[in-house]
């Protein structure tokens, strides 16, 4: 079970970290994680059980890596049993795109850099119609606010590079952008379940229903206010928050 609702650190506030510079989206990794908690109920025995062997990796040092970096994404924060019940519902559904945006609003609200980088490097290219997007492009960013994280002097080039091509294969692993090589932005696929995901945990976090649409939150998708207020008015489901 997970901790009380009152310990719930809904996003990440610390400084940058460059901590994303290698094992991208792990999406199978992170599907297998949530598919073990339906059956388990315990994000902690899901991760021994992963880190015992239910992942498919050889070395144990390898699968405890893994499992720790799902983690950050998804229980460190200590949320709610409803969050973890809903993302192992997406992981159940044959709809992978509902899992990828998901799993794209979770991994950004929980590292600050990556929350960033969709806000200030990739949002921006996709509404001046600049669908290229590489890690120059990331570098830049990362120099131009050098002055605000000071915790950036302290990278080296080698990791500054590596993090930008690391934080780009996950955004590609999670749907908001694709190629190899050379990437390019495109809108991800979000099913109106995780838009009332994404409502509920804004909603539980504190923000008003007047406040929903404007919240930048939704950027993660590329969704201006006015997208996000037509998707909540025409979402089939409630937006009730479900109890323990």
């Amino acid at each position: 079970m997970t901790h009380p609702h009152g310990g719930t650190a809904w996003r990440a506030t610390r400084p940058y970290l460059p901590t994303n510079a290698s094992k991208a989206g792990l999406l199978d990794e992170t599907r297998q994680f949530l598919l073990t908690y339906a059956q388990l109920g315990d994000p902690d025995a899901t991760a021994r059980e992963l880190t015992d062997g239910a992942l498919p990796q050889r070395s144990r040092e390898t699968r405890r890596t893994i499992v720790k970096v799902i983690k950050a994404r998804l229980t460190r924060w200590n949320p709610p049993d409803w969050v973890l019940a809903e993302l192992a519902a997406f992981a159940v559904s044959p709809d992978t795109d509902a899992l990828k945006s998901a799993l794209l609003l979770h991994a950004a609200r929980q590292d600050t850099l990556l929350y960033d980088v969709v806000l200030h490097v990739i949002a921006p290219r996709w509404a001046e119609h600049v669908a290229e997007v590489s890690r120059a492009d990331v570098q830049r960013y990362l120099d131009a606010v050098e002055p605000l994280h000071p915790e950036v002097a302290g990278w080296s080039r080698e990791t500054r590079e590596h993090l930008a091509g690391g934080l780009l294969s996950i955004l590609r692993d999670y749907g908001l952008l694709v190629g190899t090589a050379a990437k390019r932005i495109v809108e991800p696929i979000v099913p109106p379940g995780v838009v009332a995901h994404l409502a509920r945990l804004l909603i539980a976090e504190g923000i008003s229903m007047e406040e929903l649409p404007p919240h930048p939150d939704w950027r993660l998708w590329l969704w201006e206010p006015e997208r996000a207020a037509r998707a909540l008015v025409n979402l089939p489901v409630s937006l009730e928050i479900p109890h323990a």
